[in-house]
């Protein structure tokens, strides 16, 4: 049973019903831009170069980090990525790399595409400095389909083909109508040796919507359990990599052991560190250990995206409103605790859980509101709106002593997650789950705080007082290493 909302405020229903009423009233639009995933079945002789034009892309990658940083160190000269495509062709001509001018050149530019948009990104503060790509790390390429050629994707019921320049007409099964126009397509082979074959499209229509079950809904999502629903639903967490973990485990011993044995072969102590550059001759047996460790990380992950999708299109399918908590998972991944927990975080998912969410939503006309990391929803009380500080990690249950209401730790974090995004959905603030805003960005209050620009009432959650120590510390001074390509220390 849901708990009333009238049973706190009178006002909570009015903004839940506003709320409700506008995302209610938002449109989807005519047409939406998605990629299409199919199964590739190259022959034996296309596998071969699609694996040579794999190592040649990361070549071309790390060649033009080199010449990037080169004409930097010299004279300051920032290399553009017209520039770099113009080295690019004298060196596919050069007599010591002619061999690059035997693969396609389209996938090159789609590189040089990448490598100059990192730069930007990073001159941006987005991401982090482009780095020297590893060997073994590129298995993707990407193939741009020339919109005035005809016929270069061909789809016969479950059977397809795709004329890719250099490597010839490559068969793929169809899972699925293919609609919209096909702009591009990626080539990717997984750990287990199966290629894959992403097609992006635009102009596609959109899915017809229906009614959904319910207005709103709150999730909370965790490891223990993947989610906790308002509606008083837990989803286990199916943990496929805790399963696994012993057969892996067993599988990368046994490499291990024999990657000492080869490397004991060639004269060398497996005990220390190899000599740069340094290659193992690998063996049959290595290979075959090798693909078995692959395709137990590919049966992992094909079970752990099939779960995620059952879960998304559930809970998109159930209600208009979902609302969900912005949880900081990179952070939660790399945190100092235990190991295990580090691992959990990766086999939950949780950040892709949150991406499917956005898009499903949009496809079927449906909002999505965040509402921020510092909001305490664990240990918000449902039925009066306490604030109970005294909550530790391992409570599972806890008991509110103003009204005496006993809460499910996760089940009440589901229903004040709902509340409150409503309550940013209702104000404006809310509703935005693709950049989501923090609570102090989004000045996120307690329950009772249902008119926009009304103060906390005493002893409810509020941005000001959740981090008074973090909202007054400056703001961090801008580094200056982002004029060149390295850093100032390093020339």
């Amino acid at each position: 049973m849901r708990p009333d909302l009238n049973r706190c405020d009178g006002r909570a229903a009015r903004w839940t019903l506003r709320a409700i009423g506008e995302a209610v009233s938002t449109p989807s639009p005519a047409t939406l831009e998605r990629a299409y995933r199919v199964r590739l079945r190259p022959t034996k002789a296309q596998a071969r170069v699609l694996s040579r034009l794999f190592g040649a892309v990361r070549g071309v990658w790390n060649w033009a980090l080199r010449e990037k940083e080169a004409a930097w160190r010299a004279d300051g000269t920032k290399l553009s990525g017209i520039d770099l495509s113009r080295l690019f062709t004298t060196l596919r001509q050069a007599p010591e790399t002619a061999w690059l001018g035997e693969l396609p050149r389209e996938p090159f530019n789609q590189v040089l595409r990448n490598f100059d948009t990192a730069w930007r990104n990073f001159f941006s503060g987005r991401v982090r400095r482009p780095r020297r790509k590893r060997f073994g790390t590129v298995q993707s390429a990407r193939f741009t389909l020339d919109q005035r050629r005809r016929g270069l994707v061909a789809v016969q019921g479950k059977h397809g083909s795709v004329q890719l320049d250099g490597i010839g007409r490559v068969r793929f099964r169809v899972s699925e109508p293919m609609l919209g126009r096909l702009r591009s397509v990626t080539v990717s082979r997984d750990g287990a040796g199966r290629w894959f074959a992403c097609f992006t499209a635009d102009g596609v229509p959109t899915p017809a919507t229906f009614t959904a079950m319910l207005p709103s809904i709150g999730v909370d999502l965790g490891l223990r359990d993947t989610a906790a629903l308002s509606t008083g639903e837990k989803v286990a967490a199916p943990k496929h990599l805790c399963h696994a973990l012993a057969t892996l485990r067993r599988y990368q011993r046994h490499y291990g052991r024999q990657r000492d044995a080869a490397a004991r072969r060639q004269g060398l102590d497996p005990g220390r560190a190899l000599p740069k550059g340094t290659r193992i001759d690998v063996s049959n047996r290595m290979r075959v250990t090798r693909q078995r460790i692959g395709h137990l990380h590919a049966r992992i992950a094909d079970r752990r995206r099939d779960h995620q999708h059952q879960l998304t299109a559930r809970l998109v399918a159930s209600a208009q409103v979902i609302c969900i908590e912005d949880l900081a998972v990179k952070a939660m991944g790399r945190s100092t605790g235990w190991r295990a927990f580090r691992r959990s975080v990766g086999d939950a998912g949780l950040g892709e859980i949150r991406r499917q969410l956005v898009y499903k939503a949009a496809w079927r006309g449906r909002v999505v509101s965040a509402v921020g990391r510092f909001y305490p929803s664990s240990k918000t009380c449902s039925a009066c709106g306490h604030v109970y500080g005294g909550l530790r990690r391992n409570d599972d249950h806890w008991v509110c002593r103003p009204c005496g209401a006993a809460h499910d730790r996760d089940y009440n974090a589901a229903i004040t997650i709902e509340r409150e995004g409503l309550r940013l959905l209702a104000e404006g603030s809310g509703g935005d789950a693709g950049s989501t805003r923090r609570s102090r960005g989004t000045d996120a209050r307690g329950e009772f705080a249902c008119a926009a620009g009304s103060s906390s009432p005493a002893g409810q959650p509020s941005s000001s007082n959740r981090e008074p120590d973090r909202r007054a510390a400056p703001p961090p001074i801008p580094s200056t290493s982002r004029d060149g390509p390295v850093n100032a220390g390093g020339g």
